[in-house]
């Protein structure tokens, strides 16, 4: 399961990102944004590259992976 390192929404904000932005610049939909806000990693990979484009950051400084239940399950599948 990928999990974000930061508040991605927050470091968003501090570097002046807005729902405002948003809207007029194109760089990321308010359904991405939304996604971004409540910790949700199933974003295109065009958003993270935007999302790395804003903050000035590599995807491995925002994005871990770590193992849960259901990766477990899917392994043993194999």
């Amino acid at each position: 399961m990928l999990k974000y390192k930061i508040d991605v929404y927050d470091a968003l904000k501090r570097k002046g990102f807005t729902t405002y932005k948003a809207k007029t610049t194109n760089l990321l939909s308010q359904n991405t944004l939304n996604k971004i806000k409540n910790e949700d990693t199933a974003i295109t990979l065009k958003a993270l590259n935007a999302v790395c484009n804003i903050l000035e950051m590599q995807p491995g400084q925002l994005l871990e992976y770590v193992r849960d239940e259901e990766d477990e399950k899917k392994l043993k599948e194999l």
